[in-house]
Protein backbone atom coordinates (compact mmCIF):
# COMPACT_ATOMS: atom_id res chain seq x y z
CA UNK A 1 0.00 0.00 0.00
CA UNK A 2 1.80 3.27 -1.08
CA UNK A 3 1.19 5.81 1.84
CA UNK A 4 3.23 8.55 3.35
CA UNK A 5 3.02 8.92 6.80
CA UNK A 6 4.59 12.68 8.15
CA UNK A 7 5.08 13.73 11.54
CA UNK A 8 3.54 17.11 12.32
CA UNK A 9 3.97 17.69 16.02
CA UNK A 10 5.68 15.37 18.78
CA UNK A 11 5.59 15.79 22.64
CA UNK A 12 6.68 13.33 25.48
CA UNK A 13 3.31 12.18 25.52
CA UNK A 14 1.99 11.92 21.98
CA UNK A 15 2.29 12.71 18.53
CA UNK A 16 0.60 14.28 15.48
CA UNK A 17 1.18 12.15 12.56
CA UNK A 18 -0.52 13.57 8.54
CA UNK A 19 -0.97 10.56 7.21
CA UNK A 20 -1.75 10.48 3.19
CA UNK A 21 -2.39 6.94 0.95
CA UNK A 22 -1.54 7.18 -2.41
CA UNK A 23 -3.36 3.94 -3.65
CA UNK A 24 -6.13 4.62 -6.44
CA UNK A 25 -7.05 1.37 -6.43
CA UNK A 26 -8.67 -0.77 -3.98
CA UNK A 27 -6.54 -2.39 -2.26
CA UNK A 28 -5.72 -4.27 1.54
CA UNK A 29 -2.82 -3.45 3.55
CA UNK A 30 -0.54 -5.87 5.20
CA UNK A 31 -1.35 -7.21 8.73
CA UNK A 32 -0.34 -4.41 10.84
CA UNK A 33 0.33 -3.91 14.65
CA UNK A 34 -0.88 -1.36 16.80
CA UNK A 35 1.82 -0.18 19.16
CA UNK A 36 -0.20 3.27 20.91
CA UNK A 37 -3.92 4.30 21.20
CA UNK A 38 -4.48 6.43 18.13
CA UNK A 39 -7.10 8.91 17.71
CA UNK A 40 -7.74 9.16 13.85
CA UNK A 41 -9.50 11.94 12.37
CA UNK A 42 -10.16 11.98 8.60
CA UNK A 43 -9.87 14.87 6.52
CA UNK A 44 -10.57 13.32 3.17
CA UNK A 45 -11.44 9.98 1.21
CA UNK A 46 -12.30 6.62 3.14
CA UNK A 47 -10.27 3.21 4.85
CA UNK A 48 -11.87 0.52 6.14
CA UNK A 49 -10.08 -0.51 9.83
CA UNK A 50 -10.21 -4.51 10.17
CA UNK A 51 -9.56 -5.93 13.73
CA UNK A 52 -10.09 -9.56 14.74
CA UNK A 53 -13.52 -8.51 16.15
CA UNK A 54 -14.62 -5.71 13.55
CA UNK A 55 -14.98 -4.11 10.74
CA UNK A 56 -14.67 0.14 10.97
CA UNK A 57 -15.48 2.53 8.17
CA UNK A 58 -13.74 5.14 8.45
CA UNK A 59 -14.80 8.64 6.51
CA UNK A 60 -15.96 12.21 7.10
CA UNK A 61 -18.14 12.30 10.54
CA UNK A 62 -16.54 9.43 11.85
CA UNK A 63 -13.42 9.19 14.88
CA UNK A 64 -11.56 6.13 14.97
CA UNK A 65 -10.02 5.02 18.53
CA UNK A 66 -7.36 1.98 18.04
CA UNK A 67 -6.07 0.89 20.62
CA UNK A 68 -2.59 -0.95 21.44
CA UNK A 69 -1.65 -4.35 21.44
CA UNK A 70 -3.53 -5.63 18.25
CA UNK A 71 -3.26 -5.97 14.70
CA UNK A 72 -5.42 -4.96 11.89
CA UNK A 73 -5.24 -4.15 8.25
CA UNK A 74 -6.58 -1.28 6.27
CA UNK A 75 -8.75 -1.40 3.79
CA UNK A 76 -9.72 1.81 0.39
CA UNK A 77 -12.45 1.93 -2.07
CA UNK A 78 -11.57 2.91 -5.59
CA UNK A 79 -10.07 6.29 -6.16
CA UNK A 80 -11.07 7.84 -2.67
CA UNK A 81 -7.31 7.26 -0.89
CA UNK A 82 -7.28 8.86 2.75
CA UNK A 83 -5.74 11.78 4.16
CA UNK A 84 -5.93 11.25 7.91
CA UNK A 85 -4.48 13.65 11.43
CA UNK A 86 -3.34 10.34 14.09
CA UNK A 87 -2.52 11.67 17.39
CA UNK A 88 -0.62 8.58 19.13
CA UNK A 89 -0.22 8.74 22.73
CA UNK A 90 2.45 6.70 24.62
CA UNK A 91 2.01 3.84 26.26
CA UNK A 92 2.72 5.13 29.49
CA UNK A 93 -0.04 7.32 29.03
CA UNK A 94 -2.68 5.43 27.65
CA UNK A 95 -2.26 4.14 31.18
CA UNK A 96 -2.95 7.64 33.30
CA UNK A 97 -5.88 7.56 30.49
CA UNK A 98 -6.92 4.21 31.42
CA UNK A 99 -7.26 5.14 35.10
CA UNK A 100 -8.28 8.64 34.88
CA UNK A 101 -11.46 7.49 32.40
CA UNK A 102 -13.11 4.92 34.32
CA UNK A 103 -15.79 5.20 32.85
CA UNK A 104 -14.55 4.47 29.58
CA UNK A 105 -13.45 1.30 31.11
CA UNK A 106 -15.70 -1.31 28.97
CA UNK A 107 -13.96 -0.40 26.19
CA UNK A 108 -10.43 1.10 27.34
CA UNK A 109 -9.51 -1.89 29.26
CA UNK A 110 -11.74 -4.63 27.79
CA UNK A 111 -9.28 -7.00 25.74
CA UNK A 112 -12.31 -8.19 23.56
CA UNK A 113 -12.53 -4.73 21.80
CA UNK A 114 -9.55 -3.41 19.88
CA UNK A 115 -10.83 -0.28 18.45
CA UNK A 116 -13.77 1.93 18.02
CA UNK A 117 -16.19 4.40 15.84
CA UNK A 118 -17.63 7.38 16.97
CA UNK A 119 -19.78 9.79 15.86
CA UNK A 120 -18.01 13.41 15.44
CA UNK A 121 -19.41 16.62 16.11
CA UNK A 122 -18.84 20.52 15.59
CA UNK A 123 -17.00 20.65 18.62
CA UNK A 124 -14.37 17.81 17.60
CA UNK A 125 -13.74 18.80 14.34
CA UNK A 126 -13.14 22.72 15.30
CA UNK A 127 -10.74 21.32 18.05
CA UNK A 128 -8.71 19.02 15.27
CA UNK A 129 -8.69 21.97 12.82
CA UNK A 130 -7.58 24.72 15.59
CA UNK A 131 -4.95 22.04 16.86
CA UNK A 132 -3.90 21.82 13.08
CA UNK A 133 -3.60 25.10 12.57
CA UNK A 134 -1.60 26.40 15.37
CA UNK A 135 0.84 23.91 14.48
CA UNK A 136 0.90 24.82 11.18
CA UNK A 137 2.26 28.33 11.94
CA UNK A 138 5.04 26.76 13.61
CA UNK A 139 5.32 29.19 16.26
CA UNK A 140 2.92 28.33 19.06
CA UNK A 141 3.91 27.73 22.58
CA UNK A 142 4.80 23.70 23.46
CA UNK A 143 2.16 24.23 26.49
CA UNK A 144 -0.69 25.83 24.35
CA UNK A 145 -0.47 22.76 21.96
CA UNK A 146 -0.39 20.03 24.75
CA UNK A 147 -3.46 21.46 26.09
CA UNK A 148 -5.29 22.01 23.04
CA UNK A 149 -4.48 18.06 22.82
CA UNK A 150 -5.25 17.27 26.23
CA UNK A 151 -9.20 19.03 25.03
CA UNK A 152 -9.44 16.92 22.02
CA UNK A 153 -9.03 13.92 23.76
CA UNK A 154 -10.85 15.19 26.29
CA UNK A 155 -13.98 15.63 24.51
CA UNK A 156 -13.51 12.26 22.80
CA UNK A 157 -13.52 10.52 25.88
CA UNK A 158 -16.09 12.13 26.99
CA UNK A 159 -18.29 10.86 23.81
CA UNK A 160 -16.92 8.00 24.29
CA UNK A 161 -18.52 7.02 28.04
CA UNK A 162 -22.07 7.59 26.28
CA UNK A 163 -21.42 6.18 22.75
CA UNK A 164 -23.78 5.07 20.76
CA UNK A 165 -23.97 3.39 17.85
CA UNK A 166 -22.63 4.75 14.74
CA UNK A 167 -25.47 4.70 11.88
CA UNK A 168 -24.02 2.80 8.76
CA UNK A 169 -23.83 5.03 5.67
CA UNK A 170 -24.84 2.97 2.19
CA UNK A 171 -22.43 2.09 -0.32
CA UNK A 172 -23.09 4.80 -3.04
CA UNK A 173 -22.96 7.55 -0.35
CA UNK A 174 -19.51 6.62 0.65
CA UNK A 175 -18.79 5.78 -3.14
CA UNK A 176 -20.02 9.06 -4.62
CA UNK A 177 -20.67 11.82 -1.84
CA UNK A 178 -18.17 11.72 0.87
CA UNK A 179 -16.95 14.68 -1.00
CA UNK A 180 -19.82 16.78 -0.49
CA UNK A 181 -19.23 16.27 3.16
CA UNK A 182 -15.68 17.20 3.45
CA UNK A 183 -16.08 20.35 0.89
CA UNK A 184 -18.44 21.94 2.90
CA UNK A 185 -17.04 20.81 6.31
CA UNK A 186 -13.47 22.70 5.47
CA UNK A 187 -15.71 25.67 3.97
CA UNK A 188 -17.46 25.85 7.38
CA UNK A 189 -14.68 25.58 9.38
CA UNK A 190 -12.68 28.88 7.47
CA UNK A 191 -15.69 31.09 6.64
CA UNK A 192 -17.54 30.26 9.53
CA UNK A 193 -17.60 34.16 10.92
CA UNK A 194 -19.50 34.92 7.62
CA UNK A 195 -23.37 35.30 6.90
CA UNK A 196 -23.58 31.64 5.24
CA UNK A 197 -26.27 30.65 3.00
CA UNK A 198 -27.22 26.81 2.42
CA UNK A 199 -27.18 27.95 -1.35
CA UNK A 200 -23.44 29.20 -0.76
CA UNK A 201 -22.65 25.98 0.55
CA UNK A 202 -24.57 23.69 -2.06
CA UNK A 203 -22.52 25.69 -5.17
CA UNK A 204 -19.89 25.67 -3.62
CA UNK A 205 -20.03 21.68 -3.32
CA UNK A 206 -21.27 21.32 -6.45
CA UNK A 207 -24.97 19.83 -5.67
CA UNK A 208 -27.93 21.10 -5.06
CA UNK A 209 -29.65 22.74 -1.76
CA UNK A 210 -32.01 19.54 -2.05
CA UNK A 211 -28.99 17.04 -2.04
CA UNK A 212 -26.76 18.87 0.26
CA UNK A 213 -28.74 18.88 3.08
CA UNK A 214 -29.84 15.22 2.78
CA UNK A 215 -26.44 13.72 2.10
CA UNK A 216 -24.69 16.26 4.88
CA UNK A 217 -27.16 15.06 7.39
CA UNK A 218 -26.95 11.63 6.44
CA UNK A 219 -23.34 11.43 7.06
CA UNK A 220 -22.95 14.15 9.93
CA UNK A 221 -26.01 13.15 11.92
CA UNK A 222 -27.00 17.08 12.19
CA UNK A 223 -28.08 19.55 9.70
CA UNK A 224 -25.28 22.08 7.93
CA UNK A 225 -27.29 25.13 10.67
CA UNK A 226 -26.69 22.85 13.58
CA UNK A 227 -22.90 21.93 12.45
CA UNK A 228 -22.12 25.98 11.34
CA UNK A 229 -23.85 26.88 14.94
CA UNK A 230 -21.53 24.71 16.56
CA UNK A 231 -18.75 25.67 15.36
CA UNK A 232 -19.34 29.12 16.04
CA UNK A 233 -20.31 28.57 19.61
CA UNK A 234 -17.12 26.21 20.20
CA UNK A 235 -15.09 29.02 18.74
CA UNK A 236 -17.04 32.21 20.61
CA UNK A 237 -16.13 29.67 23.79
CA UNK A 238 -12.29 30.01 23.64
CA UNK A 239 -12.44 33.22 22.58
CA UNK A 240 -14.21 34.30 25.92
CA UNK A 241 -11.22 32.93 27.66
CA UNK A 242 -8.15 33.97 25.17
CA UNK A 243 -8.66 36.96 24.75
CA UNK A 244 -10.49 40.50 26.06
CA UNK A 245 -13.79 41.36 23.58
CA UNK A 246 -16.44 42.26 24.70
CA UNK A 247 -19.34 39.61 24.50
CA UNK A 248 -20.37 41.51 21.87
CA UNK A 249 -17.69 41.69 19.66
CA UNK A 250 -17.09 38.04 20.37
CA UNK A 251 -20.80 36.95 18.78
CA UNK A 252 -20.19 39.32 15.91
CA UNK A 253 -16.61 37.96 15.63
CA UNK A 254 -17.89 34.21 15.20
CA UNK A 255 -20.53 35.30 12.96
CA UNK A 256 -24.09 35.72 14.78
CA UNK A 257 -26.20 38.62 13.45
CA UNK A 258 -27.55 39.57 17.16
CA UNK A 259 -26.17 39.07 20.70
CA UNK A 260 -29.69 37.73 21.57
CA UNK A 261 -29.50 35.16 19.44
CA UNK A 262 -25.91 34.65 20.38
CA UNK A 263 -26.07 34.58 24.18
CA UNK A 264 -29.32 32.20 23.87
CA UNK A 265 -27.52 29.70 22.00
CA UNK A 266 -24.40 29.80 23.62
CA UNK A 267 -26.73 29.27 27.23
CA UNK A 268 -28.35 26.42 25.42
CA UNK A 269 -25.46 24.66 24.27
CA UNK A 270 -23.38 25.08 27.49
CA UNK A 271 -26.03 25.53 29.88
CA UNK A 272 -24.68 29.26 31.04
CA UNK A 273 -24.48 32.40 29.99
CA UNK A 274 -21.43 34.03 27.82
CA UNK A 275 -20.09 36.44 30.55
CA UNK A 276 -20.57 33.98 33.81
CA UNK A 277 -18.74 31.28 31.12
CA UNK A 278 -16.02 33.68 30.88
CA UNK A 279 -15.49 34.29 34.61
CA UNK A 280 -15.77 30.53 35.15
CA UNK A 281 -13.29 29.27 32.66
CA UNK A 282 -10.87 32.08 33.15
Amino acid sequence: MLADAHILYQSDFYKITDFKCYCDLCSVSNVEYNESLCLSFIRKGFFGYRTFRRNDEVHAGRILISKPGYEHVATHIDGQPDITTVFEFTADFFKQIQEQYEQGGWFLKNNDIHSLLLQSNPELDYLHNRTWKRIEKGNTAILQIDEMVIELLDRVMTILTHAASVPVVTDSLKQYHLATVENARAYILENFSNNISLQQLARHCLVSPFHFSRVFKTIMNISPHQYLSGVRLNHAKVLLTTSEQSVTDVAFACGFNSLEHFVTAYRQRFKVSPSVHRNQLS
